[in-house]
């Protein structure tokens, strides 16, 4: 009899895990835009999506799901972190190939939430989150021929497998927990094989050219070790997904983090899938991804898990659509395919078409199936949701998971719920905010100052405050600003106030912020003064770009290129000394400094609205890309505020000064008497005003 009350209770207890704490699985594809599935109105004679259709026929369908970027890096940390990562030092575009790893090894993030409830967890398919700590060295980067940590496996999860950052990126190789995969030589632990694949194994060649990458420009990475073979990635993340679930112990609930490269670009459907799709290559990429969904679908099916797994699948952000581009998105787009359907733009854009993706969600247990939920949500609310799912309390909105907010009622369809937010942050690849509040969408359109002049001409239309009423024109063709200050007074103020509270989940307090502290008198001799309150005359020279002066400070126009900025020459009598001048940003990507020495040499002090770096330049015969990096701090300047820069010289040492921020660098060239000074505006418009040198 106790045996059978044993047996029950046993039961009890295994039905209780599989109804209320889920398998999880996330399926993250890349670039997949909001109009690629026939569940979400793609033409089903041009793609064709079994799988994902089979997710919303089986579960709920979300028509307003957001990521919090129009590109991959930042929505991912979003994702796994429940935080904007516009708060961090990615203010704007992707991290690079050699970045440390961007989430903090003590910040709650899906892994580690779900680890400390006895999931078993694993990271398959694009990382794109970093790999290693910066060391603070201008020099560092990830080394790849080393141990790649810190990384998955230090945040949470048990296992990895995945493309270091994008599909075609300029490694070539697969990362398998804290290795390259099948790394023959390098920086390995004594006694420690590392295993590879067989000789013959289709998934790997021995080279990588620059044809198998993104732009086919870049140098390949050096390493000693298997390459991946672009049409059979998709495959082989598949098998890696699958062969996981199946690995997974009955009894123990486990989490799936699966981010497949499809539709990323390079655009390489396995040779079965090509030319299958009337939409083109890209067509056949779309139906790829969806055989990948089918994969692990079929998986959970085979293990017996399905109905107690939480499967949510969307997207990093919104698909390419750029028309006027010859390319494999555009063939499709003109056969028909829709692939944001009628939403205004796409990747990187601040348009919906960057931001609005599929989202569903299928939990047989416990979601309604073929249901639709119009909530407005965000990528960001899947870890709160989690949370909720497992009942672990969210820490204290300052500390963790600061703008996630749980979905779980909208999941569920839970009736009489309240909606899951009120409002919400949406960041262009530019760095352009945007904020959804009921009807409203207002662009706050102010870029990062350090874009490029292409991304600048490119999407100018992006760059500058608008208003548009989503409920009456979801297409943002007429911009209502003007029509609604009242609006734009109460959202720009939101805008601010969640931005620097450091927090949205709950209203923050407002910050009052205080001027950086003012730099001390001049002391010395003074050698030079120059207003520029008119335009200078000899020795001072003005080239590229036609100068002119007005509120008491000297312009530039845009440059005509990127690579050659505006430039004021002028002499700089000193060896050691002070030379000080204040500066307005406006629309200028960055100001550079260059010193020219007596010795014949050279060295810059670049000033940005997010950083200040110092640089010993090539010397006169050597390759331009022979720079010597000597110091770089962050900044946070206003480019609409006159900022004070200073730099001073002694010895071999220069420090260089502005906004509360100091930057040291040390170098023999430093030490040599100075002679000139170019004040170079790069990608936009800067202004000028009092210049001073003092020894």
């Amino acid at each position: 009899m106790r045996l059978l009350l044993a047996f029950a209770l046993l039961l009890s207890a295994a039905s209780s895990f599989a109804a209320d704490t889920p398998n999880i699985v996330i399926i993250l594809a890349d670039d997949y835009g909001y109009g690629s599935a026939g569940c979400y109105g793609a033409d089903g004679s041009l793609v064709q999506t079994p799988n994902i259709d089979r997710l919303a026929r089986e579960g709920r369908r979300f028509t307003d799901a957001n990521t919090t970027s129009s590109v991959c890096s930042p929505t991912r940390y979003s994702v796994m972190t429940g935080r904007y990562c516009w708060r961090t030092s990615l203010t704007h575009e992707v991290l690079g190939t050699f970045s440390p790893l961007h989430i903090e090894t003590t910040r709650l993030n899906m892994a580690s939430l779900l680890k400390k409830h006895g999931y078993q967890t694993a990271a398959i398919g694009k990382w794109h989150l970093g790999y290693g700590t910066d060391d603070g060295s201008l020099k560092w980067r990830t080394d790849y021929t080393a141990e790649l940590s810190p990384g998955p496996l230090d945040i949470g999860f048990d296992y990895h497998f995945g493309v270091p950052s994008n599909h075609g990126d300029l490694t070539g190789v697969f990362v398998e927990n804290r290795f390259v995969y099948g790394l023959r030589s390098g920086k390995i632990p004594a006694g420690m094989k590392l295993k590879g694949p067989d000789s013959d194994d289709p998934n790997f060649k021995a080279t990588y050219g620059p044809e198998d990458t993104e732009n086919g420009k870049v140098t390949i990475l050096d390493l000693d070790a298997p390459r991946r073979v672009n049409q059979r990635v998709m495959p082989l993340l598949t098998t890696k997904a699958a062969e996981w679930i199946t690995q997974q112990k009955k009894g123990t609930p486990f989490f799936l983090y699966y981010t497949p490269v499809a539709v990323h670009n390079p655009v390489t459907p396995d040779k079965d899938m090509a030319g299958k799709s009337k939409a083109g290559p890209y067509g056949d990429w779309i139906q790829e991804l969806d055989r990948s969904v089918g994969g692990v679908l079929k998986a959970l099916d085979e293990k017996g898990v399905a109905q107690d797994t939480l499967v949510i699948l969307s997207s990093d952000n919104g698909g390419v659509f750029t028309p006027t581009r010859d390319s494999v998105q555009t063939q499709a787009y003109k056969a028909g395919l829709k692939v944001n359907a009628s939403l205004r733009g796409g990747k990187h854009d601040v348009w919906e078409g960057g931001f609005k993706v599929p989202f569903i969600t299928r939990w047989p247990a416990k979601i309604p199936a073929g249901t639709v939920c119009d909530d407005m949500i965000s990528l960001a609310d899947i870890l709160a949701t989690t949370a909720a799912i497992v009942g672990e309390p969210l820490p204290a909105a300052a500390t963790a998971a600061e703008d996630s907010f749980n979905a779980l009622p909208a999941f569920l369809g839970t009736k009489g719920a309240a909606p899951t937010r009120d409002h919400m942050f949406i960041h262009s690849a530019d760095g352009v905010f945007a904020i959804r509040k009921g009807p409203w969408k207002w662009i706050e359109g102010v870029p990062v100052s350090e874009i490029k002049l292409g991304a600048r001409k490119s999407r100018a239309s992006q760059f500058k405050a608008q208003l548009y009423n989503m409920k009456e024109d979801p297409a943002e063709t007429v911009d209502v600003s003007a029509q609604h200050p009242e609006v734009v007074k109460e959202l720009s103020a939101l805008v601010n106030r969640y931005r620097d509270g450091g927090y949205s989940r709950e209203m923050p307090p407002i910050v009052e912020k205080k001027p950086p502290p003012a730099l001390p008198a001049l002391q010395g001799k003074e050698v030079l003064a120059q207003d520029f309150k008119a335009l200078p005359a000899k020795p001072w020279t003005l080239t590229r770009g036609t100068w002119q002066v007005h509120d008491e400070a000297i312009w530039n126009p845009m440059p005509k290129t990127e690579e050659q900025g505006a430039t004021l020459t002028g002499p700089l009598p000193i060896t050691d000394g002070t030379l000080q001048y204040e500066m307005k940003l406006h629309s200028a990507g960055r100001v550079s400094l260059r010193i020219h020495t007596a010795g014949k040499h050279s060295f810059r002090i670049v000033v940005s609205s997010t950083q200040i770096e110092i640089t010993k330049n090539p010397d006169p015969g050597q390759d331009k890309t022979q720079t010597e990096p000597l110091a770089r701090q962050k900044l946070k300047l206003n480019a609409e505020e006159w900022q004070t820069v200073r730099v001073s010289f002694k010895g071999d040492e220069v420090t260089a000064q502005v906004a509360g921020v100091t930057a040291k660098g040390r170098h023999a060239v430093i030490a040599e008497a100075k002679e000139q000074q170019n004040l170079i505006v790069f990608d936009g418009e800067a202004g000028f005003k009092n210049l001073r040198v003092v020894q």
